[in-house]
């Protein structure tokens, strides 16, 4: 029953967060959040930099919480916080463990990822839509985006200019040529 009474005070607090701002800035602000968490999120299998990761997952929570305001129902406020927390706070270091402990398991982690998210698109109204562009966008991201990134590294070409850091080769530091003696 407290958790319940605590729940309520919340998420009306939530609720009223954001009366008196429009809806548009809003939605920009929640764009621009989640660009951040976008950019900010640790994508590699290592902890990475402390201070990115905060920053991103306060950025996402943000995000949520300004979305959750513009609620009407206290039970989609408290859910809409509760899958943020989840989705932004708990997948990605269970993800990260999954990684250091038995890294094979990782893509078993990815296909049922992707299979949730189709799964539960089925519930919109235009699932099949929604099915293929999941699909499709997972594909892209985990098969043709790093495929195209090795077979553009054979086309990288290391330029040299007046930009570069002077090379003494040969030359004392008393002046004295090395390269003649």
């Amino acid at each position: 029953k407290q958790w319940y009474q605590r729940r309520v005070a919340i998420t009306a607090g939530i609720q009223t967060l954001t009366q008196t701002i429009s809806s548009d800035t809003i939605y920009t602000v929640v764009a621009l959040c989640l660009l951040l968490n976008f950019t900010l999120q640790n994508y590699s299998l290592s902890k990475g930099d402390y201070m990115s990761n905060c920053v991103s997952l306060n950025a996402a929570i943000f995000a949520a919480v300004c979305l959750a305001s513009r609620l009407d129902n206290l039970n989609a406020v408290t859910a809409t916080i509760v899958h943020a927390i989840v989705i932004y706070g708990l997948v990605p270091r269970v993800r990260l463990r999954i990684a250091s402990r038995c890294p094979q398991y990782l893509i078993c982690l990815t296909v049922a990822m992707v299979m949730a998210c189709c799964g539960l698109a089925m519930f919109l109204p235009h699932w099949r839509v929604v099915i293929v562009a999941v699909v499709i966008s997972s594909g892209v991201c985990v098969l043709i985006v790093p495929l195209v990134f090795v077979h553009l590294q054979k086309l990288k070409d290391n330029i040299y200019g007046p930009w570069d850091e002077a090379e003494l080769i040969g030359i004392c530091h008393d002046g004295r040529d090395l390269t003649s003696e």
